[in-house]
């Protein structure tokens, strides 16, 4: 009976990280290498590291997909992938809905309201859990523009989860 469990808890264990995220191609726990790799079949019009740890991609303003990936990466291993979607607030409330759904009440909320060069910044961010991951969804409204984003994380040893 006690090797039974512990063969069992040993399982349990070794299946958690399957639980983690995975979008498309891209997975936690990629090197930045394996994403730049994967990402050459994405045919993005620009890159960029951000910092140390982030990696943006993203197309030119006229081209019809206007996608635009971040990627975050804590000792070289993905942790983080965010994916912005037409900004509109009213596709800020479907995603979260849901999500609330599927997830139920939302694990963290964060109201962020600061004042930038041209005017006034207002954040409203929603993180959702399953398993080891986070889901969340953030709008940004900025004096002249807004931005939306889906964001998937995982815990890591470089900053706190969700952010």
């Amino acid at each position: 009976m006690r090797t039974a469990l512990s063969a069992l808890l040993a399982g349990l264990l070794l299946a958690l990280p399957a639980q983690a995220w995975e979008i498309g191609e891209f997975k936690h726990g990629m090197s930045r290498t394996e994403v730049e790799q994967a990402l050459k079949t994405w045919n993005f019009g620009k890159t960029l590291s951000v910092g140390i740890d982030g990696l943006l991609v993203y197309d030119p303003p006229d081209h019809p997909a206007g996608r635009r990936f971040l990627f975050t990466f804590c000792n070289d291993k993905l942790v983080a992938f965010d994916q912005e979607v037409e900004p509109d607030f009213r596709h800020f409330v479907i995603i979260a809905s849901n999500y609330s759904n599927l997830y139920g009440n939302p694990l963290k909320v964060i109201p962020y309201t600061s004042v930038i060069a041209n005017g006034e910044k207002n954040l409203l961010a929603m993180f959702w859990r399953k398993g080891a991951d986070y889901m969340g969804v953030k709008y940004v409204l900025y004096p002249t523009s807004e931005q939306l984003s889906m964001t998937w994380q995982i815990s890591n040893n470089c900053w706190q989860a969700p952010r």
